[in-house]
């Protein structure tokens, strides 16, 4: 335990000497949401309900699905992938510890760091724009939000993670991963709500666990959801990551013997 603390620590520790570069990642995240924001406004000019949403509604859900958003977000598919590439894989592989539960301690290393900053960055734009959020401090609504932003940042590492060992096979996975993560966007309604297309299309999507990082939280919040529904997204949370787990593990060892057989 002390040595995954130690990882956090030193992680935590790495980011901050990249803090510049992060945040320029952050205006640019930040320049998409205000874009979102003045698209939306422009939409509801002529009209006042879209789908059940008002203008005051859909900002909201833009506002807070992109903090959740950017909460799970990591970079873990691109550590992973040149450690693999350039050899560094082998240390772990005579160290006592996991590689994956490494990783994992690294993600949250920096979870922590660019919690921090994108809370400050979004309540900066939330501020901004007061007049149109909604507010919402029920407990319980709130704590089923919180377990599920908690599985779902599990979530999108475990895959990143799994994307990450494509590089057993094959160099290119940044490409991979950036068509998995625009993907991901659309069907976890990150450029709009997932109820503004057919029922079918969100009844599937509910089974799977991209709606989790975005579209269903932000749906508790603003209360379009209820706390059943919403348990039982948990649940669904919690499936996936008992199979991206043994999906990973499969993986590994099948991308482990070409790793050694190889001689790298």
């Amino acid at each position: 335990m002390k040595a995954y603390l130690a990882i956090i620590k030193a992680n935590w520790q790495r980011m901050l000497t990249y803090r510049f570069t992060i945040l320029a990642y952050r205006i640019g995240e930040i320049g998409e949401v205000i874009i979102l924001i003045l698209m939306w406004s422009a939409i509801y000019s002529n009209q006042d309900i879209i789908k059940g949403f008002s203008l005051k509604e859909m900002l909201t859900y833009v506002l807070f699905g992109s903090l959740v958003h950017i909460i799970i977000k990591n970079f873990v598919s691109d550590r992973v992938s040149e450690e693999i590439k350039d050899g560094k894989l082998s240390l772990f592989l005579i160290k006592p510890i996991s590689y994956l539960g490494y990783t994992f301690a690294l993600s949250i290393g920096q979870f922590f760091f660019v919690t921090i900053l994108s809370v400050i960055t979004h309540l900066v734009i939330i501020l901004f724009f007061i007049d149109k959020f909604i507010l919402n401090f029920e407990t319980v609504y709130f704590s089923v939000i919180l377990v599920m932003i908690i599985l779902a940042f599990v979530i999108e590492f475990l895959i990143a993670y799994l994307v990450g060992l494509i590089a057993f096979w094959t160099d290119e996975t940044t490409g991979i991963y950036a068509t998995i993560s625009r993907l991901k966007k659309f069907f976890s309604g990150g450029y709009f709500p997932i109820n503004l297309l057919p029922a079918l299309f969100v009844s599937i999507s509910l089974y799977f666990p991209f709606a989790y990082s975005f579209f269903v939280p932000s749906q508790l919040y603003l209360k379009k959801i209820s706390i059943n529904d919403g348990i039982k997204g948990l649940a669904i949370q919690l499936i996936w990551i008992i199979l991206l787990y043994f999906i990973i593990r499969f993986v590994w060892k099948k991308g482990i013997k070409r790793y050694e057989g190889i001689g790298i």
